[in-house]
C-alpha cells in the first residue's frame, strides 16, 4: 500500500495516490502548505534512502512542534490566559498572593524551576504553578536541543535536491510516475524549507523564555 511518511509511521494515501499514473490520467492535487504549529507530512518519492531522510526530518520537526505546543500551553497557564503578561509579573503575582511562602525561581544551565521553601500545606494553585514551570523547563530545553540537529539535516538535504530528482527518474521508468514523484519531491522540499523557517521562530521564542527566566532568577546567560 502506498503511504505518506510522518513521525516514523505511515498514513494511508488517497485512492489517486495508490493508482499508478502510468496507466491513467493525472489528477491535479492541492499542495498543503505547512503552517506554524502544524505537523509536517512528507510524501513518498519511491527512493528508499531519500524517503528515509524525509521521514527522519519530519519526525524530528514534529517532536519540536510538540515541545513548542507544550511550551506555549505552559506559558498560557502561568499567565492565566493573559498572553500580554510577562513571566516576571506572573511570578510577582504568585508571590503577592502567597506571601507566607518563600517563592523563588532557580536556574541551573538550561533547567529552571519554581522553588517553594515552605513544604507544608502548599495551596493547590501554587503546586500547579510549580508543576507547570517544570514542564515548561523540560519542553523549552528539548525544543532547543533539537534545533542544531534539525538544521544540519535540512542543510544536508538542500544540497542533494538535484541528485534526488535524478535518482527518482532513474528508479522510476514510467514518465507519468516520474512527474508525480518529482512533484512529491518539490512539495517535500517546499514544506521542509518552511519547516526550517518555523523552527527558527520556535527557537527564538524558546530563547526568549530562557532570557526572561534568567532575569527573574538573577542569572547571567
Amino acid at each position: 500500500m502506498s503511504c505518506f511518511l510522518c513521525c516514523g509511521c505511515c498514513v494511508e494515501a488517497s485512492k489517486e495516490e495508490q493508482e499508478p499514473l502510468s496507466s491513467g490520467s493525472r489528477i491535479q492535487k492541492q499542495v498543503i502548505v505547512l503552517e506554524k504549529g502544524n505537523k509536517l507530512v512528507v510524501k513518498k518519492v519511491n527512493v528508499a534512502i531519500h524517503d528515509e531522510k524525509f521521514s527522519e526530518i519530519a519526525e524530528l520537526y514534529n517532536k519540536q512542534v510538540d515541545y513548542y505546543v507544550t511550551m506555549k500551553d505552559c506559558l498560557s497557564q502561568l499567565k492565566n490566559g493573559n498572553t500580554s503578561a510577562g513571566l516576571a509579573s506572573c511570578i510577582e503575582t504568585l508571590k503577592t498572593k502567597h506571601n507566607n511562602y518563600d517563592i523563588q525561581i532557580q536556574m541551573e544551565g538550561y533547567n529552571f524551576s519554581l522553588e517553594i521553601k515552605a513544604a507544608k500545606d502548599i495551596p493547590d494553585d501554587l503546586k500547579n504553578a510549580q508543576e507547570v514551570m517544570t514542564r515548561l523547563s523540560q519542553a523549552t530545553k528539548l525544543l532547543l536541543g533539537t534545533q542544531t540537529r534539525l538544521g544540519g539535516m535540512i542543510f544536508s538535504l538542500s544540497q542533494e535536491k538535484n541528485k534526488m530528482a535524478n535518482d527518482i527518474q532513474e528508479v522510476n521508468t514510467g514518465y507519468l510516475d516520474q512527474i508525480r514523484l518529482v512533484g512529491n519531491l518539490e512539495e517535500n522540499i517546499q514544506n521542509i524549507d518552511k519547516a526550517k523557517q518555523l523552527s527558527k521562530e520556535y527557537e527564538e521564542e524558546a530563547n526568549k523564555v530562557f532570557m526572561e527566566i534568567a532575569e527573574i532568577a538573577g542569572v547571567t546567560i
